[in-house]
């Protein structure tokens, strides 16, 4: 894809939100956020005297995954002016107040004049970007500045555009990053093959994310309220699709412990649905506690990494829709994860958890009960797993690490 082509889809994209914006929260969100973004850059910018190390994220997940970096980052370098830029407003309105940032902002869209003037602005020392970000006049201003880009904890696959025989245009952006860190060997492989040789393994650093997660325990009151130290199963980043699977099983009171449900997006009218659909007492988390409730909805946000903590079972949703979220949450804890089996196997640790046997992707209500069953009534095999997920989580922990190790051995000036 030429420069110019580039350009233009950016162009029909920023129209196109502002069309849907009307009738699309999101879009509504990202686009008065576009609008907004150069006051609040420019109110902190002009004046600002401190270096500046600026991390960039797509969204919430590559957020946590950005996460330990940031803050080891602040510790190593506590003069440096930390900017987070979010592109989706999904991340944006959640982490909007992250203490881990001196600034949070929308990221401006890409372009030609804008990055420009994005980088004149806020002249970064370093830029870090998560995951999956490749954003070509940001990449190339930022390597024309001879300013040190690392991409961290990405992950490549072979249907991807840099493998392809027309993606020289992205395969270029490679070049701009002083150093890229991949989850894994095959991703490693992979760049090698079409010549991108700055490229070191360094693991996921989600997995240093959720054992801080782990070894930081924050105890939310609703939830040992409803929970009352019985046993509980999560449901975590639930879709319709997923509750269209798990009412059924919740009301066969097949299993006797508590439900706790966290929906992927809070919309009242879909959770008085799936509230009617069941049939055991529900309650949601902004109830005044009724003790007889078995179920939980949790309808507010920021809690679900937390959740997780002492629950037997752990249905991570998204898997019989778009993809399946982040199973690493909940597998920190111990519980054997559950999730569908139509869209999970481009998430690596989904299936490293499914060749341990510490996960299952199942196909709808009976293969869930099934195999729940089997591992509840087999009581060694049940806390051995738990025991199981727990390691194999701390040991994949480390990637942050590696990180700071290179910046540290290779400065490129941070002071």
């Amino acid at each position: 894809m030429r420069v110019w082509l580039y350009s233009f889809a950016l162009f029909l994209y920023r129209q196109l939100v502002r069309l849907v914006s009307y009738v699309n929260p999101k879009a509504q969100l990202w686009n008065a956020g576009q609008f907004e973004v150069w006051e609040g850059l420019e109110s902190i910018f002009s004046t600002n005297q401190r270096p500046v190390a600026w991390f960039h994220v797509a969204s919430l997940g590559e957020f946590e995954q950005g996460k330990p970096v940031m803050e080891a980052f602040r510790s190593k370098y506590p003069a440096h002016f930390i900017l987070l830029t979010f592109f989706s407003p999904s991340g944006y309105e959640i982490r909007k107040n992250t203490s881990g940032a001196d600034y949070v902002s929308y990221l401006p869209l890409d372009g030609s004049c804008s990055s420009q003037r994005f980088l004149d602005l806020v002249n970064p020392q370093i830029a870090l970007f998560v995951k999956y970000e490749f954003w070509y006049f940001y990449l190339q201003g930022l390597a024309n500045r001879q300013i040190p880009t690392l991409l961290i904890s990405a992950i490549f696959r072979p249907n991807q555009v840099f493998f392809k025989w027309y993606g020289g245009f992205f395969r270029s952006l490679l070049g701009c990053f002083s150093q890229i860190f991949v989850q894994d060997e095959e991703s490693k492989k992979m760049l090698e093959k079409i010549n991108i040789q700055h490229v070191q393994i360094g693991g996921d650093t989600r997995f240093d994310r959720v054992v801080q997660n782990l070894r930081q325990p924050k105890p939310w009151k609703v939830l040992d309220e409803f929970v009352d130290q019985q046993a509980f199963m999560v449901v975590g980043s639930a879709w319709q699709s997923d509750m269209d699977v798990l009412i059924p099983l919740i009301n066969s009171k097949e299993f006797p412990f508590k439900w706790v449900i966290v929906p992927h997006e809070i919309h009242l009218e879909e959770l008085k649905k799936w509230e009617s659909a069941i049939h055991l007492k529900t309650q949601f988390s902004t109830d005044a506690p009724q003790k007889d409730a078995q179920v939980l909805i949790v309808n507010q946000i920021g809690y679900l990494s937390q959740i997780y903590r002492g629950a037997s079972f752990a249905f991570i949703g998204g898997a019989f829709g778009m993809g399946l979220h982040n199973t690493l949450e909940a597998s920190v804890f111990g519980p054997t994860v559950f999730f569908g089996n139509k869209n999970y196997t481009k998430f690596k640790e989904a299936r490293d958890l499914v060749e341990f046997g510490l996960a299952y992707p199942v196909e709808g209500t009976a293969s869930l009960a099934h195999k729940m069953k089997e591992i509840y009534d087999a009581e060694d095999v049940f806390v051995n797993k738990q025991v199981q997920a727990r390691t194999f989580v701390a040991l994949q922990a480390g990637a942050t690490d590696k990180i700071m190790n290179y910046l540290n051995e290779n400065s490129h000036g941070i002071k």
